[in-house]
This record gives C-alpha cells, structure tokens and sequence, in this order.
C-alpha cells in the first residue's frame, strides 16, 4: 500500500511539473480544465498582485489591460490575447508580450499591427468557448489534431491555455496564453490563477462593453441636444422673422385704406378748388377729411407697434352705435368707387361698449373691404353691403352681409391663419387682424354662409349694459 501511494505521489508530482504527463500517466498533449481535478497550490502573491492593481485603475479598459498582462506575469507565457465573441465572429479586445505593458490587439510575432481576424487562434476559441472550464494544449505543435490548423501551422505554438470568460452565464470572451518554445508551461496551479483571473477578466470586458455603450448613448445625446439647441435657435429665428413679416404686412394693409382715402379726399379737393366757380366749402371738407384720413393713420400704424410691443391696449367706454356711424361715415367715398351700395342698421338707443374705439373700427372697416371686394365680379346694381346690430341678452352681435362668391368651406379653418389668402393680390392680414382685435376683447369673430348668397361675418362682443333694440335704416 505504501508503494501504491508513493507512486501516486510521484504522478502528482508529475502533473504539477510536468503538465504533459495525463491523469492516469499517459501523455496527454490536450487536457481538458475541469473541476473535478484536484485544487493546486495556488500563486497567492500574483494574486494579490493583481488585486493590489486591479484596485489601483479606474477604466474598465485598462482594468482588461491590467488582467492579461497579470495572467501572462503569472504563467510566463510569451503573448496573450483576450478576444471578444460578437455574434459568433471573434475580435481581439487587447494582447500583451511579456516584455512590455499590454497593447492593443498585437500580434504574437509583430506587437505593432493589430492581427487580421483571419490570424487569430479562432479554432482555439470556439473550441475553448464550448467547453466549461476551457483546455490546455500541452505542446499544440506536436498534436496531430492541432497540426492542420492555420494559426497553429503559421504561428508555431508550444504550449496553449484557452479560458473562456463569461458574465451571468453568458459567453463574452476568451483569455488565451501561448509559449513559442516550451512545451508543458502551463501547470494545474498556473490555470487555476489563469480561471480567476479569466473571471475578472469576463466582468471588465463586460464592464466595458456597457462603459461603451453608455458612452455612446451618453454622444448620441449630446449630439441629439445639440441638434435641439440649433432647431430651437432655427425656430425662435424664424418666429420672430414671421412676426416680423406679419408686422409688416399689417401696417401694409392697414395704411393702405387711409392712404387711399388721402388720395381720393385730396383729388376731390382739388377739383372742388379747379372747377369755375370753386367751392371753397366743399374743398374744406375734403381737407377735413384727409386730415382725419391722416390721423386714423398714424393711430393704426400705432396700434400695430403696440401690438408687435406687446402692449396692453388702453380700453375706454363709448357707446357702439356711434362708432357704426363713424364707420360708414368713413368708408362712404371708398365703397362709391367700389360702386357698392351700403346700409347702416343701427341700434335704437346708446349701447354702451369697453374696448379700444379705433382697434373696433379698424376690424369692421376690414370686414366692410371683404365683403365690397368678394362682389367684384357681381352686377353693379347688386352690390350690397349691409352693417347692422343687435344686443341680445349680455352680448352684442354686430353683422356684415354681403352677396358675393362667398367662401370654400374646405378652406375654412386656413381664414384667419396670417398670411393666407385667397385674393389674386391679397396679403391674408385682414381677417387675422380682425380675429386678433375681437379677441382682445374679450369676444369672437364667426364667418357663415348665407342661404341667400354671400358671406355673414358676426362680430360677438360682451355689453356693459342690456339695452332694448329697436332698429332703424339709413340710407
């Protein structure tokens, strides 16, 4: 019994010196790493090496680094290589000669150029990743089943341990060791460091990977804020362009009713003075007229800088009645030479109003102009434009009936958009104005077709007072 277990003590021995000696004592050039086979004396000082450094890094790239180059210190193994799995194709993550720190993706026999995919030990590691603790070639240059394979045919390897490295069950790599010249290097006690480290090695790489991926996602953010930031700044440019044209546009059509009436008055005026028997009466209220023309004016393009300001509009209390009369006051020498005739149906007694007297006139001087202009195409002697209102309980509604074309009701709600138009020559302000005064105070601007023709435009507004209507036509 003695004899039979010193020779088992000498066959250990073996083992641990000699690694191409098999478990029975046969030659073994490929060993499988198994769990089954007894726990080696252990280099504790390169572990403990290694978790001094491992503690010292910070990137999980260089911790990669760290943990080949430890691997390599503690098996002397002339280059290694710690390869990465990507959909079953193979990539080097980092390689390590002995004789320096690790670099990136070297070759065994060129430490400066990374290896082409097609020159890494890929037979290796597929064959190491299918088994559970990997395998040790104890000289893959003289086993015959090793002998065909293109990396161990131009490369030359002695002695070969490959470990693959997985992280919650999940293959992510392999640790893979070489010797050039010495056959058997890579003893039980050398694999057993070798599989811890590999396990370290499996959490860094997968540590990286989502260090990778974070950092990715972490630019394409940065990147995607960026592109905000810049559309934004595009936005906030081209809103207050836009704001700058509506503006602009406004004062156009605004001004131009009045200029237009400067014109007339002013022509009026002069034929008054010209003819031979001037009539210094009649050119006097002409200038009345174009001094009053030239007030409203300078009121509108006010009113519009207010807006574009932002200002609060400064409201007063009148009676509405009067302004309806203003109005057709106003328009009379416009809708003439429109040759469109004009009814005024006025309210019985004074209405009274909060708002802004001008901004009011301006939006139903607007509204008139629209409804004068949609009958362009009409027989001159049905041209009608009729201007009335009504209280009805806490609301006053004031109405602008005209017979022309009307409106397409698929274009409906486009109306009050700035800028729309559809007039050969329009500048699509008029009703948007119009919208944006009755809002202002406080009420809403409604279109509908007439079953007799046309187009009713209803201005809504809140009375101060309910008043009792009887109406009357003017002529």
């Amino acid at each position: 019994m003695n004899n039979k277990l010193g020779a088992t003590r000498e066959t250990t021995l073996a083992r641990d010196t000699d690694p191409s000696v098999g478990i029975d004592g046969a030659a073994a050039p490929h060993t499988t790493v198994g769990r089954e086979t007894q726990m080696p004396s252990l280099d504790m000082h390169a572990l403990q090496r290694m978790s001094q450094t491992m503690a010292a890094e910070v990137t999980p790239n260089t911790r990669v680094r760290t943990l080949l180059h430890g691997a390599m210190e503690s098996t002397e193994a002339t280059w290694g290589l710690l390869a990465v799995c990507h959909n079953g194709h193979w990539e080097a993550a980092a390689s390590a000669r002995p004789s320096g720190s690790p670099q990136t993706c070297g070759k065994p026999w060129d430490n400066d150029d990374p290896p082409a995919p097609d020159m890494l030990p890929t037979s290796i590691l597929c064959h190491a990743a299918n088994q559970l603790d990997g395998f040790v070639l104890h000289d893959a240059w003289s086993a015959p089943q090793w002998q065909i394979d293109a990396y161990v045919r131009c490369c030359q390897p002695r002695s070969v341990l490959c470990v693959p490295m997985r992280c919650n069950g999940k293959l992510v790599g392999a640790m893979y060791l070489e010797h050039q010249s010495i056959a058997g290097l890579f003893t039980p006690s050398r694999t057993a460091v070798v599989e811890i480290i590999a396990l370290q090695a499996g959490l860094a790489l997968e540590h990286a990977r989502l260090h990778d991926a974070l950092s990715a996602q972490l630019e394409q953010l940065s990147c995607t804020e960026e592109k905000m930031r810049q559309t934004l700044s595009e936005l906030e440019r081209a809103t207050r362009l836009k704001g700058l044209g509506e503006l602009v546009a406004s004062i156009v059509h605004e001004v131009a009713q009045p200029v237009t009436a400067l014109d007339s008055s002013a022509r009026a005026g002069l034929r008054w003075l010209d003819s031979n028997t001037p009539n210094v009466d009649a050119a006097r209220e002409m200038f009345a007229h174009i001094s009053a023309c030239a007030s409203r004016a300078r009121t509108i393009i006010s009113g519009l800088r207010a807006n574009a300001r932002q200002a609060e509009p400064v409201f007063t209390t009148f009676d509405l009645d009067e302004v309806l009369t203003e109005v057709a006051t106003i328009l009379t020498s416009t809708l003439d030479a429109m040759k469109v005739s004009f009814q005024l149906i006025q309210l019985s007694g004074p209405t009274p109003v909060h708002g802004e007297r001008m901004q009011l006139q301006q939006a139903l001087i607007n509204l008139i102009i629209n409804g004068a202009e949609s009958m362009a195409d009409q027989p001159e002697d049905t041209r009608l434009v009729v201007l009335s209102g009504e209280a009805i309980d806490d609301l006053l509604h004031i109405h602008i009936d005209d017979n022309g074309e009307g409106f397409d009701p698929a274009l409906e709600h486009c109306l009050f958009e700035p800028l729309f138009t559809t007039k050969q020559n329009g500048m699509g302000m008029g009703l948007a104005i119009c919208k944006s005064i009755v809002e202002t105070h406080q009420g809403r601007l409604e279109l509908i077709h007439r079953s007799e023709g046309g187009t009713r435009a209803t201005l809504t507004l809140p009375a101060l007072a309910t008043s009792t209507c009887a109406v009357r036509l003017l002529q």
